[in-house]
């Protein structure tokens, strides 16, 4: 796909909308508002919003837990006042209010996630093959924490995929964290895309605070999954900077007795998707002063509007569970 300054506007967009919408949930979630808990995903905003830049409606992403999947969801079509409205338990969310912040819209590609770390992860495999038989060229996604790698599903996945090339690609997001614990404690090579080897599965560590890093390397991973060549794995190096959910003590960080050094953090932070690639097109002449003004006040209205629908819509009708729980 041809870059664009219509593309890179693009992307910066849905990196700033990805950003506010996190921040309304937090302030809501604090405000009383939300009927679930919060994973923020700030710092994480690159890698969903340039890998949803390369996919059809058609395409399917099982998105994770970290940051309810906004950054991928929100990018691929779901309106932010429908991901807003199930948090607050609403009929109008992206799970009728039934589901917490585990919406799904097929008609985008986005058939939801489960409760369980890595459990979406022999589904998304079998979402390949079905794709594989349709014959339409339809990619398949698979999106996962650095701590999913350590789980079953994952390898029986993988094995499934490149025994069949299936169209899948293994998207991981490794922002170093388990929860609480390092990446390092639970695995014993640094990098995650190394268990691709023993599948024959290509793979490529990227770039994730650079969101023009994660657009190049997820383009070649779309064209051989389309192209019936089979599947990809691409790591992600990032980081979140808030706790691991919010409200909770984040017991990672080192004055609290945790094991993540406020120098670590620091030092990630510095490297903030949204403000390193405004920076860029901003030097660039891509962007001007004026249109990060009208950007961020679109978005902040955009909010404050799924704010409002949000705790405007109705509840939820309990004689409606059934529908929700069983097929026709």
């Amino acid at each position: 796909m041809e870059v664009t300054n219509e593309l890179l506007i693009k992307l910066y967009t849905q990196l700033v909308r990805v950003r506010k919408l996190d921040e309304k949930m937090i302030e809501c979630l604090f405000a009383g508002k939300l009927r679930t808990f919060f994973h923020s995903g700030q710092g994480q905003e690159a890698p969903g919003v340039a890998l949803c830049a390369h996919l059809n409606d058609d395409d399917m992403v099982f998105y994770n837990h970290r940051s309810h999947g906004l950054n991928k969801c929100l990018p691929k079509g779901m309106p932010a006042k429908q991901i807003l409205a199930e948090h607050f338990g609403r009929a109008t969310g992206g799970g009728n209010g039934f589901a917490g912040f585990h919406y799904a819209d097929l008609n985008l590609g986005l058939p939801g996630m489960g409760g369980m770390v890595a459990g979406e992860l022999t589904l998304a495999a079998g979402a390949g093959i079905a794709c594989q038989l349709r014959g339409k060229g339809q990619v398949v996604v698979s999106c996962f924490g650095d701590g999913a790698t350590g789980r079953g599903p994952l390898h029986e996945g993988m094995l499934m995929a490149a025994a069949w090339k299936l169209p899948v690609i293994w998207f991981c997001e490794n922002n170093l964290y388990a929860q609480w614990t390092r990446v390092n404690v639970t695995h014993p090579r640094e990098d995650l895309s190394d268990l691709a080897q023993g599948y024959g599965i290509p793979a490529a560590i990227v770039d994730g605070q650079d969101v023009m890093a994660v657009y190049e390397a997820v383009g070649p991973a779309v064209e051989r999954a389309r192209s019936g060549k089979g599947p990809t794995f691409l790591e992600m190096k990032t980081y979140r900077f808030r706790p691991h959910a919010e409200g909770f003590p984040d017991f990672s960080v080192q004055t609290q007795g945790g094991m993540r050094p406020s120098t670590e953090t620091e030092e990630w932070m510095r490297r903030d998707p949204v403000r390193l690639f405004k920076t860029s097109l901003m030097e660039k002449g891509v962007l001007t002063q004026d249109d990060v003004v009208r950007i961020d006040k679109e978005a902040d209205d955009e909010m404050a509007e799924a704010e409002r629908f949000s705790a405007e819509s109705p509840w939820p009708d309990p004689k409606d569970f059934d529908k929700a729980l069983y097929a026709d």
